[in-house]
């Protein structure tokens, strides 16, 4: 990884938020946690699987609290980060952090697999340090805003300040990131929104090769509002653009 460079110190810096470095190469853990501190950033470091789970306070040791967002290796000793990520989704937290997964497989599938386990983002290594401190400082800026209110779809309510979904009186545990681009495309309504656009909006860049990102959130925002009892997710694929959620 190279170190950041004038032109990347100066970039706009977020506010200043709790992070997790998952990663058991100690190199990277340690340029990276030094970068990010220096950007005024809590950051605790974790080395393995059952480290990181202790840190979220997923397993019986007390824990400071959940951090607002987690760099999470998938190749990890022990639990594996994409094991470390489902449990993370799978618990009853009263937030769910930002993760941002780190892999070294250049597999399409393995992206895949890593968004399936609930992850919101992911940087495929070898990476610069400045490309994933601004991914970084992104997700941030993105969790913390606060849109304004999407109308309400049949059997569907969203709650942007209280960052909740519910079908009828059944809520629907989103990730961090599933939530900002179903409220994006509700805010948007009856607008096709290509996935160019959506990678810019929702996860603040723009690469072509992410576009499955976007192809695989919406697929499980679907899966998960159709679980919880929605006839039909209002969100309809334009073949060969993108995404439009339809009127109520």
């Amino acid at each position: 990884m190279e170190p950041l460079g004038a032109e990347e110190r100066i970039w706009h810096r977020p506010r200043m938020a709790s992070l997790l470095i998952v990663e058991d190469e100690a190199p990277i853990a340690s340029l990276l946690s030094d970068h990010l501190r220096r950007r005024g950033h809590e950051v605790s470091v974790a080395s393995d699987g059952d480290e990181a789970l202790a840190c979220l306070g997923l397993l019986d040791a007390p824990a400071p609290g959940v951090p607002d967002l987690v760099v999470l290796d998938v190749m990890l000793p022990g639990r594996t980060g994409l094991e470390v990520c489902a449990a993370l989704r799978r618990a009853r937290l009263a937030r769910q952090p930002v993760v941002l997964m780190l892999t070294a497989k250049r597999n399409e599938e393995d992206a895949i697999a890593g968004f399936e386990a609930g992850a919101d983002d992911y940087v495929r290594k070898p990476f610069g340090v400045a490309e994933l401190v601004r991914r970084i400082d992104a997700l941030l800026a993105l969790a913390a805003r606060t849109p304004a209110a999407p109308p309400r779809h049949a059997g569907l309510h969203i709650d942007t300040r209280a960052r909740t979904v519910h079908v009828g009186e059944r809520e629907v545990h989103l990730t961090p990131k599933e939530h900002d681009l179903l409220v994006h495309l509700a805010t948007h309504r009856g607008v096709v929104l290509d996935r160019e656009r959506l990678l810019v909006d929702v996860w603040g860049y723009t690469h072509a090769g992410y576009a499955r990102t976007v192809d695989s959130h919406v697929t499980r925002i679907r899966k998960k509002l159709e679980a919880a009892g929605l006839s039909e997710a209002p969100i309809t694929t334009v073949h060969g653009v993108g995404y439009r959620y339809e009127e109520p």
